[in-house]
């Protein structure tokens, strides 16, 4: 009762801020949690906390809650509280700064003011653009300060520039470049005018081609580096290197007023940073050179960029995306003023890929590891870690790349991270069979040490496939913060897949390949998660009879020894109507889940010839037609015989083809919602 009454105010003051953009019904459960855990913690009475950004997807939803001191940011100074897809608090991380003084926040320097001692401290001549001047409290060399943060990106100066200025009497408290680089050389050469951003016409989206590297020449053709005609040679085409180009489709292009533009709905080419080269902007939708022509790198950074967002968003149903500039990624294929470097600006959202020795933008791990600075930023609104961000990097990079199978396992190289651009006289390149072990093996260098984390998240990888470890990866990530360390995070990874109900063989492989490389890894307690209600149709006999919701019910142990029961029982004959079915999971204690089962009544064969639909073929492989006298409202859902929803569509004609290539193999039902009728297909 005395901690209660003792920060009584502090919890009056946490649910004063529920009134914010970013909405939760789990926002007072997060909040009851924090004033829980104030001694924890050490929360001073005077703290309050912003919800500053809810993440929401299939694996659950995660609340970040900000510090504020009198309505102004506390810098980095976050709570992080994860919630599965039932609604339980499963997961927390924070980088609040307990050590926060309270002073006052009312400066003494204009923004302006802030602005003109930035730019005076950097001294970059020429044009710049500003990204962020915001007052924060910081702490900066032990003291508490209110202080501006300027984020400039000056174009000849490469990079993102933080500035902390003292915001009562102008000092400048610090000056780091702070974009994030796929390696150590951090040269910065001035040179060069920036391009101007200007308002754009209404675009149209049409497909193209391009000729790229999959995902790299000496990956596409399986030869080292200094093999015949496969050396970079100042950008010299070679024969070798025009055949290891593949020709692939760009889904969408811009088409404005007759000209093609490297834009999607995704990604969108920019000029901001020296050399200024254009935006490669042409007559036609081939875009197809050859590597010695400054097109090529454009559109190869283009095709992987978008392609890898467009898998994010289409294939695992993850929103992540940039805050700026309506969503779209912008890059920049001939940037850092042609240092031997790449990088991702935070600030920004954009990418830049330099031009030293072999072409950033030749190699799709380049490419790929500096998207994924950009993934880890905007699953943490920007709260990324620089403990675990090259790893990240490497990660997402490696990820699809081994996908593409260019390399067998016995191969050295199927490890390389970097495997155009590096391992050779550029520089030494990185790898994800990485033998350090954390924490005993930490260097202290973040793109060395982030070959622990890139080869941990791979070796699960090569056990539960991309799509899985890519999918529990990206919502791990969203439970982490600033200060978060590969341990943290490698926990938030596998709460991930747990809450996106994977089977418990493989939530084994992550806490096991996880504990192998040195992660302390939560014992597991019995949980299970919740199951939606399912909708079926009864067979021609009018009855369903019941499987075994099993898979559905998904007990999860350390050593996935739970018993389950079932009731009603898997066969029972059920008959139309709405039924609960129970299912309980015991392991020492126990776990119950309840769900409603709906049956449908059968529709006869005189109900499906009067509408006349017709299914084929069946059994069906790779595409089922469907031709019918359809209603201008009509939809489909394609239910599994658990009765799980696969895939849902609007029937836009009377004569529609489904790729159903990705389904499983069994028995599917097609449900036609407005007519009311029900078939059944075969996928073989």
């Amino acid at each position: 009762m005395q901690l209660k009454l003792h920060f009584s105010t502090l919890i009056l003051t946490l649910i004063s801020f529920s009134g914010f953009a970013q909405v939760s019904n789990n926002e007072a459960a997060a909040r009851q949690w924090i004033a829980n855990h104030v001694q924890d913690l050490k929360i001073k009475s005077s703290d309050t906390f912003k919800l500053s950004f809810v993440f929401k997807s299939s694996a659950g939803e995660t609340l970040r809650f900000q510090q504020m001191m009198n309505d102004v940011p506390v810098y980095q100074s976050e709570i992080v509280i994860n919630f599965n897809p039932s609604n339980e608090l499963v997961f927390t991380s924070d980088s609040y700064n307990a050590t926060i003084e309270n002073i006052s926040t009312t400066p003494s320097l204009s923004k302006e003011a802030a602005l003109n001692v930035s730019k005076e401290n950097l001294k970059f001549p020429g044009e710049y653009t500003v990204s962020e001047n915001k007052l924060l409290v910081a702490k900066v060399n032990g003291q508490t300060k209110l202080v501006y943060r300027v984020i400039t990106n000056f174009q000849i100066g490469n990079g993102t520039w933080e500035v902390l200025i003292d915001a009562q009497n102008a000092t400048v408290l610090s000056t780091e470049e702070v974009s994030l680089k796929h390696h150590k050389n951090e040269n910065v050469k001035k040179a060069g005018k920036v391009s101007k951003t200007s308002a754009m016409a209404p675009l149209a989206y049409v497909t193209g081609t391009a000729m790229v590297y999959l995902s790299d020449p000496l990956s596409a053709a399986r030869v080292p580096y200094n093999t015949s005609g496969y050396v970079d040679g100042s950008d010299a085409n070679t024969t070798q290197l025009a055949a290891a180009r593949t020709t692939v489709t760009l889904p969408e292009i811009d088409l404005t007023a007759g000209v093609y533009k490297l834009k999607s709905t995704y990604v969108e080419i920019l000029d901001f940073e020296a050399p200024s080269k254009g935006l490669f902007t042409q007559a036609t939708n081939e875009f197809n050179y050859t590597r010695d022509q400054d097109n090529f790198e454009a559109v190869n950074a283009f095709y992987h960029l978008d392609k890898s967002l467009r898998y994010i968003k289409e294939t695992l149903g993850i929103t992540c995306k940039p805050q700026s500039n309506s969503g779209v990624l912008r890059f920049d294929p001939s940037g850092w003023n042609g240092a031997d470097n790449s990088s991702f600006s935070p600030s920004s959202d954009q990418l830049s890929f330099g031009e030293g020795c072999v072409d950033d933008a030749e190699d799709a791990d380049v490419i790929l590891h500096e998207l994924g600075h950009g993934l880890h930023d905007w699953m943490t609104n920007g709260s990324s870690s620089n403990l675990i961000g090259e790893g990240n990097g490497d990660y997402w990079a490696q990820s699809y790349s081994r996908s593409l199978n260019q390399w067998t396992a016995a191969d050295p190289a199927s490890q390389y991270m970097f495997s155009w651009d590096g391992h050779n006289v550029c520089w030494t390149g990185r790898s994800t069979n990485y033998s350090g072990i954390y924490p005993t093996s930490l260097t202290n260098s973040i793109h060395t040490d982030g070959q622990i984390w890139a080869t941990a998240l791979m070796q699960i990888w090569d056990v539960v496939g991309r799509e899985k470890t890519d999918k529990a990866f990206l919502n791990g990530l969203a439970s982490t913060n600033s200060s978060s360390t590969q341990q943290v995070a490698a926990i938030a990874v596998r709460q991930a897949a747990i809450n996106l109900n994977f089977p418990c063989a493989d939530i084994q492989v992550f806490t096991q390949k996880f504990t192998g490389k040195g992660y302390d890894m939560p014992a597991l307690g019995l949980t299970m998660a919740s199951i939606a209600n399912q909708t079926v149709a009864a067979d021609a006999t009018n009855t369903y009879t019941l499987p075994s919701y099993a898979t559905l019910a998904n007990p999860i142990t350390a050593n996935c020894d739970a018993t389950l029961t079932q009731s009603p029982a898997a066969a029972t004959v059920l008959v139309p109507g709405t039924y609960t079915i129970t299912m309980v999971a015991t392991s020492v204690t126990s776990v119950t889940r309840t769900f409603q089962l709906t049956i449908t009544p059968f529709l006869g064969v005189e109900d499906n010839v009067k509408n006349n639909f017709v299914l084929y073929p069946n059994p069906a492989s790779n595409v089922l037609n469907i031709k019918g006298d359809f209603d201008s409202n009509e939809s489909i859902t394609i239910y599994n015989m658990l009765g799980q929803t696969i895939y849902t569509k609007r029937l836009t004609s009377n004569d529609e083809s489904i790729d159903i290539a990705s389904l499983a193999k069994g028995i599917y039902n097609v449900y036609f919602n407005t007519a009311k009728v029900s078939y059944k297909f075969i996928k073989e």
